[in-house]
């Protein structure tokens, strides 16, 4: 969303069914919304993964948390991602894609925007998220040599609730990755609302990657997206967040238009973080 990015990023999922029961905000915004930072968020982070396919690089995918901000008058946090594919597989269609987004303290997006990058230029998607009335705009254009942004297309999403952009999905299945439940997830993809299945499942497993010479203690989710997102990611996906309070994203498998991808966290740049190492029970 992601995981969402296609990864995890855009490819995780998020929302909660039954009118966001559980969100940390209350309904329809009439009562304001309750400053409570998620403990995971650390402005300044920053998590680099590795896109694979078989037994090829194919790309990575990173992750910041830039900053804090103000949007109508709600505290929100202010994220990137950036997606680049491998330039030496001449097989691989190039992407070269920057994600910025707002989200607030709910893990619900305010703002979202998308920047593709071809030889032929740079084109982008905005969503602008209104839950005063109830609405999302999406803005579709061009981005000239001087950075001017050229839009072509602006439609309006009606919408019921908080919802979740490609970005946004990222963050709040770290949110609640440790939880046991499954939750159809309404999020706003271009000017459509869709919607994805993901099953929290509160399952401890152990998972080796490159970075670390120990095994990893993830809990895992899976689940499955009725999109189609970046690459071509659909279906479904599994997703092995680190048992701790930071949970951050250690691996992902997905599918895209290639087949299975796998996503793995090599490099990260978070305070007084390790990977937690995975102990046996006996």
């Amino acid at each position: 969303m992601v995981l969402g990015c296609l990864l995890v990023c855009s490819v995780v999922i998020v929302g909660l069914a039954g009118g966001f029961r559980n969100a940390r905000r209350s309904a329809g915004g009439e009562g304001g919304w309750l400053p409570q930072k998620p403990s995971f968020l650390q402005v300044g982070e920053e998590l680099d993964y590795a896109v694979s396919y078989s037994f090829f690089s194919i790309g990575t995918i990173s992750f910041k948390i830039l900053g804090e901000g103000i949007r109508n008058n709600r505290t929100i946090f202010k994220t990137r991602a950036v997606i680049e594919s491998n330039p030496s597989l001449n097989w691989l269609k190039e992407v070269h894609i920057r994600f910025y987004g707002e989200i607030d303290d709910s893990i619900f997006s305010h703002y979202w925007i998308s920047e593709d990058s071809s030889a032929s230029g740079i084109d982008f998607h905005s969503l602008t998220f209104d839950y005063i009335d109830s609405n999302v705009v999406y803005e579709k254009g061009d981005i000239d040599t001087a950075g001017k942004r050229n839009v072509v297309m602006v439609d309006t999403v009606h919408i019921g609730g908080p919802r979740q952009d490609g970005l946004s999905l990222f963050f709040y299945a770290r949110e609640h990755a440790r939880e046991k439940k499954e939750v159809n997830v309404p999020t706003v993809i271009d000017n459509k609302e869709v919607n994805a299945t993901i099953n929290f499942q509160d399952k401890i497993e152990d998972m080796d990657i490159d970075a670390v010479d120990y095994p990893v203690e993830t809990v895992f989710f899976d689940g499955r997206a009725d999109f189609v997102g970046v690459l071509g990611m659909t279906g479904g996906f599994r997703g092995w967040f680190s048992n701790d309070v930071a949970r951050i994203p250690v691996v992902a498998r997905l599918n895209v238009w290639i087949g299975s991808i796998k996503v793995e966290l090599k490099s990260w740049k978070r305070e007084g973080w390790q990977p937690p190492r995975y102990v046996k029970p006996h």
